[in-house]
């Protein structure tokens, strides 16, 4: 029997739970904050997870733990496109990561996955009754009872760090040493960003991590007395009524409607905060989409391809004096002269579109330029 509703009617917990003692096969598709996460059952137990979020990808994961770089990253998912091989596979044949480790962190990727939807403050939810994906899964059989467990912790221990954060706009900084052999490895890479310079959410694009991951540590600074946080910016939006968020959808969806042949990278932005707003309602999902398309054929006029290689056109010492977004800072501190875009692109735990919109940005602000090749590409790749 499928079931469907949302978490506020119903807590992750008791749908865990209710699927667990039921002894269930199939897919739990769950849906909010923009992202879809599938949880797929065998037997009642965990048997693998699935996530739109490029943070959550495997080879994204990995970076963010220390168990590969951004090179070998960028390398096996070449490989990846030419064999078709399964991207772990590929990191084992390069000796990039063990066997052991790897299956250890596809088995903690999977459980991260999961807590990261217990700290959602919304989202809809179905379970598609014996339904389970064609490909075979490596077998993780995780236990339900231990992942809820870790869950609600997980959730009480971020209503305490949003007390002392209630921005992940602050921006962090070291003023006591810290202990580093007590950090872990996924820990000291992300050391080099506390620096005061970037804030928590820029610092987790740039490290392949969650927000949690990185406000928790940061707490922990906070506490112990070796780190301190400095606001960039003031004013604190303030939220929506349920009515002003329906009234807000609807205005949104018909201007986005309306601008989507003139303005397709306007409309999609007004799609997605639309989804954003509203994620149970699939009409914006659907609507931003079809911009997405037009987008696309927009971006491609403009030169923006994945053959290109950019570079800095604007001296380094002058790119401070900038407002760079999180997604422009990530994409500008990988233009080294040789990545192409579609490098960056396999590189990057931002949405493709994204990366490509960043581009079009930096060149038309002056900020980069593309590099000259003895031969220009004569049809931009796909990257769908």
């Amino acid at each position: 029997m499928g079931i469907t509703g949302n978490l506020r009617t119903m807590a992750l917990s008791e749908l865990l739970q209710w699927l667990s003692l039921g002894g269930k096969n199939g897919t739990l598709l769950v849906e909010g904050h923009g992202i879809e996460k599938r949880i797929y059952f065998q037997n009642g137990r965990i048997a693998s997870t699935s996530s739109s979020d490029h943070r959550e990808y495997l080879g994204h994961f990995l970076v963010a733990h220390g168990y590969i770089t951004e090179d070998e990253l960028k390398m096996a998912m070449e490989v990846q496109e030419e064999s078709s091989i399964l991207l772990g596979k590929i990191l084992v044949m390069i000796n990039a990561i063990s066997e052991t480790d790897l299956l250890r962190l596809m088995r903690k990727k999977a459980e991260e996955s999961i807590y990261d939807v217990f700290l959602w403050e919304e989202g809809d939810f179905e379970f598609l009754d014996n339904e389970l994906p064609d490909q075979k899964m490596v077998p993780l059989s995780l236990d339900v009872t231990g992942i809820i467990l870790e869950g609600l912790r997980r959730y009480d221990e971020w209503k305490r760090i949003r007390e002392t954060l209630p921005s992940m706009g602050l921006v962090p900084r070291i003023v006591r040493p810290l202990a580093f052999d007590r950090l872990s490895d996924q820990q000291k890479l992300v050391v080099p960003y506390l620096n005061g310079q970037r804030s928590i959410e820029e610092i987790a694009v740039h490290t392949h991590n969650s927000e949690f991951v990185i406000a928790k540590m940061v707490y922990g600074g906070i506490r112990d007395g070796t780190m301190a946080v400095h606001q960039r910016s003031i004013g604190v939006e303030k939220p929506l009524s349920p009515r002003d968020r329906s009234s807000e959808v609807e205005q949104l969806l018909t201007r986005g409607r309306e601008t989507v042949e003139s303005d397709p990278e306007g409309a999609w932005k007004l799609l997605k905060t639309a989804s954003e707003l509203d994620p149970g309602d699939a009409r914006p999902r659907e609507a931003m989409l079809r911009a997405e398309e037009r987008l696309r054929g927009a971006l491609a006029a403009d030169g923006v391809d994945g053959s290109r290689v950019p570079m800095l056109k604007v001296p380094l010492d002058r790119l401070t004096s900038f407002n760079f977004t999180p997604n422009e800072g990530f994409v500008l501190s990988r233009i080294n002269g040789n990545w192409d875009v579609k490098s960056i692109v396999k590189i990057s735990p931002i949405r493709e579109i994204e990366v490509l919109l960043v581009f079009q940005r930096l060149l038309r602000d002056g900020v980069i330029q593309w590099k000259r090749s003895e031969s220009a590409a004569a049809t931009p790749p796909d990257f769908r």
